[in-house]
C-alpha cells in the first residue's frame, strides 16, 4: 500500500471512488478534520451529516481553505477548482476505517494507545495522564477537549504522530454498545476505567447496566496490555474483569504523590492517583510524578477555581460540564470542606436519569442543604424535588431558591444573592449550561485583578467531569 497520508491510500482504505481525482495520487496529505473552519493547506475534509448541519454544505468552503481532498457521500455542485472529491457510502464509516488502519500504524511505530473511560473523572484523568507523561519527557498527544464520541475518538487517533510514545484517547458513552464500538477502534494497550456511577440511567437502566457498558473496553485490550481500575472500595459493584491471558490488572487507591495536587477535592486526588499509576507503568519514578502532579491544572469546567485571588468577586468552583448523582456528591463534598467563606451551591438538573430522576434529585437537594448555607436550584427536576422538602427548608426562607428554567430575571436574582465573600459551586448536566453564570458574575462584580475566565465552550461530546 502507498504511504498512509496520500490520496491513493485513503481511496484504498475507504473503498471510495473518485468524483474528482487529485492532481497526483501520491501527494502528501496533512491531517483530517470534520470542521471546515479548522483546515490547513493539504488537509482532508470529511463531510459529516449532523443533526443541525450537513458537512456537504461546507465542502466548497473547505476546498477554498486549502483542503487537498474532501470525502463525501454525494456529488458536490460547482466544487472548488483543484480540489479532489472521494465518494464513499458513509463518511462516518470512512473516518472509522481510516482511524482503524492508522491505529495499527501507530502501534507498529512504537506508539502506545491508552484509553480512559468511566462514569466520572475521565476528562480530568486523561488530562492528568498526558500532563504527567509529557512532564516525564515522553512525547505524546491526547483527545482535544472532550473528543470522546464516534467522531472525536477517530479524530484523536488520526491526530497522533507516528513514533510518539503515546496517545491518550477518552472514550464516552450514553447508550449501550457505544463503548464497545469505540474500544474496537482504539484497541488500547492500556485501558483506564476511572469510576462507576449512576450515569445515563435512562438508557443503561441501573448501576449494573452502567458497569456492563464500562466493562466492554476490556474485550479490546491488546495482548500484553494492561487494565487500570480503582480499588474495590471505590466501586459500587464489581466489574467483569478480562479473562483473556496476557492482560495484566493494576488498581489505584489514594496515592501519597497526589497529596499536594493543586486541583481541589477527593475525587481529583483519585483521578491523579490513576494518572500516577499509569506513569509508573510507563517507567516514571515517583519524584518525577510528584513534581508533575504538583504543577497540574484543571481542564475547563472541571473543578476550575475562578476568581480566588480577587477580593471583589466570589470564588467560583466551575464544575459545570456535566452532572450525575455521584459527581454531584463529589462536588458538594468539595464545597462542604471549603472553609472561611459562605458556601453557595448553584445546581442544575441532572438529565438522562430515567425513573431514578425524582429520587436522585431529592437526594442531591439533601446533600446540598448539608453542604451549603445557601442553595439555588435550576430546572424542573430540582423544582419538583424542592416541593417535597420540609417547610423550614422551603424556598423563601433564605436557605433555598428554586427556578424551573433559565431567564434573564433568574440570572439577575442569582447574582443578587451572591457576595464577594462567597464560594460558589456551579454544577449541572451539559444541557443546563450552568457556565452561563460565569460571564454574568464577571459583569456583575467588578474585578480587582482583571482575571478573565473565558467562555468555557468546547466540543459537544459525551461528558465527564
Amino acid at each position: 500500500m502507498a504511504s498512509f497520508w496520500t490520496p491513493a491510500a485513503f481511496a484504498q482504505i475507504t473503498g471510495g471512488r473518485w468524483l474528482i481525482p487529485p492532481p497526483a495520487l501520491d501527494q502528501p496529505l496533512a491531517g483530517v478534520s470534520i470542521d471546515s473552519r479548522q483546515l490547513g493547506p493539504g488537509a482532508v475534509f470529511v463531510a459529516i451529516r449532523g443533526e443541525r448541519q450537513d458537512g456537504h454544505d461546507f465542502v466548497a468552503h473547505a476546498l477554498a481553505q486549502g483542503a487537498a481532498l474532501a470525502i463525501v457521500e454525494q456529488e458536490i455542485p460547482s466544487p472548488e477548482p483543484g480540489g479532489a472529491l472521494l465518494q464513499v457510502p458513509s463518511t462516518i464509516g470512512a473516518l472509522h476505517a481510516l482511524a482503524r488502519h492508522y491505529r495499527d500504524l501507530l502501534g507498529a511505530s512504537g506508539c502506545r494507545v491508552l484509553s480512559v473511560s468511566g462514569s466520572n473523572g475521565k476528562t480530568t484523568t486523561r488530562h492528568l495522564i498526558h500532563h504527567v507523561l509529557t512532564q516525564a519527557v515522553w512525547r505524546g498527544t491526547q483527545s482535544p477537549r472532550s473528543f470522546n464520541n464516534h467522531l472525536g475518538v477517530p479524530l484523536t487517533l488520526l491526530a497522533a504522530q507516528l513514533g510518539d510514545a503515546f496517545v491518550v484517547c477518552e472514550l464516552g458513552t450514553n447508550h449501550p454498545g457505544e463503548l464497545a464500538a469505540l474500544a474496537e477502534l482504539v484497541r488500547p494497550d492500556l485501558a483506564v476505567v476511572t469510576s462507576i456511577g449512576e450515569e445515563h440511567l435512562e438508557f443503561f437502566g441501573d448501576l449494573a447496566g452502567v458497569a456492563r457498558e464500562e466493562s466492554a473496553v476490556f474485550d479490546f485490550v491488546r495482548p500484553g496490555g494492561s487494565v487500570v481500575l480503582p480499588e474495590a472500595r471505590w466501586l459500587p459493584l464489581p466489574l467483569e474483569l478480562p479473562a483473556r491471558p496476557g492482560v495484566s490488572i493494576s488498581r489505584f487507591d489514594l496515592d501519597p504523590l497526589a497529596s499536594d495536587l493543586p486541583l481541589p477535592g477527593l475525587h481529583n486526588r483519585l483521578n491523579a492517583s490513576a494518572a500516577a499509576l499509569v506513569a509508573r507503568l510507563f517507567g516514571a519514578d515517583d519524584e518525577t510524578i510528584r513534581r508533575a502532579l504538583n504543577c497540574a491544572n484543571a481542564p475547563p469546567l472541571r473543578s476550575e477555581v475562578l476568581f480566588a485571588a480577587d477580593p471583589l468577586r466570589p470564588t467560583v468552583i466551575n464544575d459545570a460540564y456535566n452532572a450525575n448523582p455521584s459527581s454531584m456528591a463529589a462536588a458538594l463534598s468539595l464545597l462542604k470542606d471549603w472553609a472561611g467563606r459562605r458556601r453557595v451551591s448553584i445546581l442544575g438538573d441532572m438529565l438522562e436519569l430515567g425513573e431514578r430522576s425524582p429520587t436522585a434529585h431529592q437526594e442531591v437537594v439533601a446533600w446540598a442543604l448539608a453542604a451549603a448555607e445557601h442553595c439555588i436550584f435550576v430546572g424542573p427536576c430540582f423544582a419538583a424535588a424542592i416541593a417535597q422538602i420540609s417547610p423550614n427548608k422551603a424556598p423563601g426562607t433564605g436557605q433555598v431558591a428554586a427556578y424551573s428554567d433559565w431567564s434573564t430575571e433568574v440570572i439577575e436574582a442569582i447574582l443578587a444573592a451572591l457576595t464577594p465573600q462567597d464560594v460558589v459551586l456551579l454544577k449541572g448536566s451539559r444541557g443546563m449550561g450552568m457556565e452561563r453564570l460565569i460571564p454574568a458574575i464577571e459583569s456583575h462584580f467588578p474585578s480587582a485583578t482583571n482575571e478573565a475566565a473565558g467562555d468555557g465552550l468546547e466540543f459537544q461530546s459525551t461528558p465527564g467531569y
